[in-house]
């Protein structure tokens, strides 16, 4: 019933019928067993993707960050890797142009270069002797330099980008 209801709401989400795409997502939810991780990561992405559709970016960021830490097993409730986390995320989401994830491999993909960038703040820099407000603010300063792909022309070409390296500490203060 799950699975139906997913393809329903992936269905809508093609035709832009952001509204149909959420309530079927919301009912593949809802009946979606606990033991499908990966399920309901999926219906948490494309639920992100409705969301997105009626401009309420907010809980979109929530249903991808939530859909890649249960994909990942990202369960624990540290407070600085999430915030870094949602830094990272909404910096990545709105530098594209379609202010949207692609597909799950590419949720996968940032995912994974952000785990990356955590561990090596966690190294390198000394944020434990920081307030809670000073470590965000040194959050906002990271630069994750993630694969740039040029949308359109891979669109028209089928190309993909240059891949470049993921992280570098930004001189200005995380502002473009």
């Amino acid at each position: 019933m799950w699975k139906k209801a997913l393809e329903q709401g992936r269905r809508h989400l093609f035709n832009q019928e952001y509204q149909e795409a959420a309530e079927s997502l919301k009912q593949a939810m809802e009946h979606c067993p606990e033991s499908q991780r990966i399920g309901l990561s999926e219906v948490l992405f494309f639920m992100a993707a409705a969301y997105r559709g009626f401009g309420y970016d907010k809980y979109a960021y929530q249903c991808w960050e939530n859909a890649a830490m249960l994909r990942n097993g990202d369960e624990s409730c540290d407070f600085d890797w999430k915030a870094f986390y949602r830094i990272q995320l909404v910096k990545y989401v709105s530098a594209k142009r379609t202010k949207r994830f692609g597909s799950l491999a590419e949720s996968d993909m940032v995912h994974d270069l952000i785990k990356i960038a955590w561990e090596q703040v966690k190294e390198f820099y000394h944020i434990w002797e920081c307030s809670f407000p000073e470590r965000c603010s040194l959050y906002r300063s990271i630069r994750i330099i993630f694969p740039q792909i040029e949308e359109e022309q891979s669109l028209r070409q089928k190309k993909v980008g240059q891949i470049i390296s993921f992280s570098s500490r930004s001189t200005n203060g995380g502002k473009k």
